[in-house]
C-alpha cells in the first residue's frame, strides 16, 4: 500500500495535537522496538549527535577542502570554521554497505561480513545506535539504511552461479523487501523513517514501523531536513538527548532525478579536475557532473537549515554535529566514474565535526580518520558506554584537546570486483578488481588483485598523476608500506582472497554465516 505523506514526517501530527513532553516521549517510534515509557533519561549534560552523511559526496567539492569551483557550500564551511575538519577523513571501502558497516560496528568488513551490498547484517550485532539508546537516547534512522538485503534477497551473491532475476519471484510475492522490521535488524535504532534502497529521489519512499509504502513530498534531501528538524524538535520539548542519523540518497546516481532550480547554479562546462582525461570532460559525463555538483549544492543548503534551526532552537550549544559521507565518486578522473577504487575522489570524504564549547573552532587535523572511527570517538565524547573491542580508535583527543592517536597508517580494501556480487577480476562484468591499500598521511599504496602495485605521494602530487611504485628511489618506502599491508591485513583476519572466494561467507538469503573470525551465530 502506498500512502503520500505531505506531512512528510511521522512527528507532525502529535505536535497538532498538543501532546505533553511526557505523551511526545512515549509517542515516537511507537510500536516493536520502542523504548517503554519508564526507560531512564541520560544525564541532561549528555550531548545530542546529530549525524549527517550525503550518498556520494566528495570532499574536494567543498569550498574549506579548497572546494568552490563549481559550487560554493557557504553551510558546510560554516561547520567547519566553527568545528574541526579531518583533511584525512577517508572512506576504507568506498561503496555503501561496507562503510555504513563499519560506521555502526566500528569493526571491519572482514569482522562483520558486510564486505559488498545488499547483505544481511547481523542482528546479534552491537551496534552504536543500541550503546545510545541503552544510555537512555532516542534514536533515529532517516534515509538510506542499505544494511539489508531487500530486492536482492533471494538472488545468490555469486554471479557464476545465479543472478539477480532469480530474486524477481521474491519480489513479487514480498513487495514490502525494502522494509526492515522494528528489532534487532535496525540495530539500535528505535525510531525510523528509512527504505532500504531507492533510487527516486524526487518521489522518496520510506517506511516507519509498518509496511505502509510512505512517499516524501517534494526532493528527498529536502523532505528528511525537514523530518530531522521536527524528530530534534520533538525530543527537545520531552527533554530527552537524541541520536540522530540522517542519509539521504543523493547525490548517488542517477543523476537525471534533481532538485528544481540547481542546475542553473553550476558552470556549463564546469571545472574539471587535472586528471580527467579529455574524452572524459564531454557528453554524459559532462551532463552527469554538473546535475551532481546541483545536488552536492542542494545538500549544502539543507546543511545550513538544519544549523540554522540548531541554532533558533537553542540546542546548538548541545548537539555534536557530525557531517560527511560514505564514499566519492570519480567523475571522470582517471577515466573513471562512480567508486570501489584507491583513488582520492573515491575514497576521500569530508568529516567535520562541532561541538561548541567543546571543540574549538577551526581546528584542522591530519588525523587520518576512518568510519570505523565514529563508534569509539562518539561514545567517548558523549561519556556513554563503549562497545567493547573494535577495529576502530577514539579520536576524541583529537578533537578535544586531548591525546592525538598514535596510528600512522590504516588498511584500504575493495573486496570483490562488483558491488553486489562476490566476483574476481577475470569475470563477465568486473569492472572493480579487487585491491587492498595503505593510506598514510603522506602516501597511499595499492597492491591489486593481479598483483600490480601503485604508490602514490598524495602530498607532492594530489592528483595522483604519478605511479611512484616503480622508481628504484622508492624501492624503500615501497617496502615498508608492504610490510604495513601484511601487518594491517592479519589485524583485519583478511587473506586477500579473489572476490569469488567469499561466496560461501553468505547464505542463499543473504544472510552472512561466516567471517575472518570463522562461523557466525544467529
Amino acid at each position: 500500500m502506498v500512502r503520500a505523506a505531505r506531512e512528510s514526517h511521522p512527528w507532525v501530527s502529535r505536535m497538532l495535537r498538543g501532546c505533553t513532553a511526557a505523551c511526545l516521549a512515549c509517542a515516537v517510534g511507537c510500536g516493536p522496538g520502542s523504548r517503554s515509557p519508564d526507560t531512564a533519561s541520560a544525564p541532561p549534560d549528555r550531548p545530542n549527535i546529530l549525524f549527517v552523511f550525503y550518498d556520494q559526496y566528495r570532499a574536494d567539492l567543498i569550498g574549506a577542502y579548497g572546494g568552490g569551483a563549481n559550487i560554493s557550500t557557504p553551510n558546510i564551511d560554516r561547520l567547519a570554521a566553527e568545528g574541526a575538519l579531518f583533511t584525512n577523513g577517508l572512506s576504507t571501502t568506498p561503496v555503501c554497505t561496507p562503510y555504513r558497516g563499519m560506521l555502526m560496528t566500528g569493526r571491519y568488513p572482514t569482522h562483520t561480513g558486510l564486505m559488498l551490498n545488499f547483505l544481511e547484517a547481523n542482528p546479534t550485532a552491537v551496534g552504536v545506535a543500541e550503546v545510545f539508546r541503552d544510555a537512555g537516547y532516542r534514536t533515529a534512522f532517516m534515509g538510506k539504511w542499505h544494511l539489508a538485503a531487500g530486492s536482492h534477497k533471494m538472488a545468490w551473491v555469486g554471479q557464476e552461479n545465479g543472478s539477480w532475476e532469480q530474486a524477481q519471484p521474491y519480489i513479487d510475492e514480498h513487495p514490502d523487501y525494502n522494509f526492515v522490521p522494528p528489532g534487532p535488524a535496525r540495530l539500535g535504532f528505535d525510531d525510523w523513517a528509512a527504505y532500504n534502497f531507492h533510487t527516486d529521489f524526487l518521489a522518496a519512499p520510506y517506511y516507519r514501523n509498518t509496511p505502509e509504502r510512505l512517499i516524501m513530498d517534494g526532493y528527498e534531501s529536502e523532505a528528511l531536513t525537514d523530518m530531522s528538524i521536527q524528530y530534534m524538535t520533538d525530543a527537545q520539548r520531552a527533554e530527552e538527548p537524541f541520536f540522530l542519523m540522517v542519509a539521504p540518497h543523493p547525490p548517488h546516481p542517477p543523476f537525471d532525478r534533481l532538485p528544481a532550480g540547481y542546475l542553473e547554479q553550476v558552470p556549463n562546462p564546469p571545472v574539471w579536475d587535472d586528471n580527467v582525461p579529455a574524452d572524459a570532460r564531454s557528453g554524459v559525463n559532462l551532463t552527469d557532473a554538473r546535475a551532481y555538483f546541483a545536488m552536492a549544492k542542494n545538500a549544502d543548503d539543507n546543511m545550513g537549515r538544519m544549523l540554522d534551526f540548531l541554532e533558533a532552537s537553542g540546542l546548538a550549544g548541545d548537539t555534536i554535529v557530525v557531517f560527511t559521507s560514505d564514499h566519492g565518486e570519480m567523475l571522470g578522473s582517471h577515466g573513471r566514474r562512480n567508486k570501489m577504487v584507491p583513488y582520492a575522489e573515491a575514497v576521500r570524504i569530508p568529516v567535520i565535526v562541532r561541538w561548541p564549547g567543546h571543540i574549538a573552532a577551526g581546528t584542522r587535523s591530519a588525523a587520518l580518520h576512518t568510519p570505523l572511527d565514529y563508534a569509539p570517538t562518539l561514545t567517548a565524547m558523549a561519556g556513554v558506554a563503549s562497545l567493547g573491542d573494535l577495529d576502530g580508535v577514539d579520536l576524541s583527543g583529537e578533537l578535544l584537546g586531548g591525546a592525538s592517536p598514535s596510528r600512522d597508517a590504516v588498511l584500504m580494501a575493495n573486496y570483490t570486483a562488483h558491488w553486489d556480487y562476490f566476483m574476481t577480476q577475470s569475470q563477465t562484468g568486473a569492472t572493480w578488481p579487487e585491491w587492498r591499500g595503505v593510506k598514510t598521511r603522506r602516501h597511499t599504496y595499492v597492491r591489486w588483485i593481479d598483483g600490480r602495485l601503485e604508490l602514490f605521494d598524495d602530498v607532492a602530487d594530489p592528483d595522483q598523476l604519478v605511479d611512484l611504485s616503480g622508481d628504484p628511489a622508492q624501492a624503500e618506502t615501497v617496502a615498508a608500506l608492504e610490510a604495513t599491508l601484511q601487518r594491517l591485513l592479519a589485524q583485519a583476519h583478511d587473506e586477500f582472497l579473489p572476490g569469488n572466494a567469499y561466496v560461501d561467507w553468505v547464505d542463499r538469503e543473504r544472510n552472512i554465516i561466516r567471517t575472518g573470525l570463522g562461523p557466525v551465530p544467529r
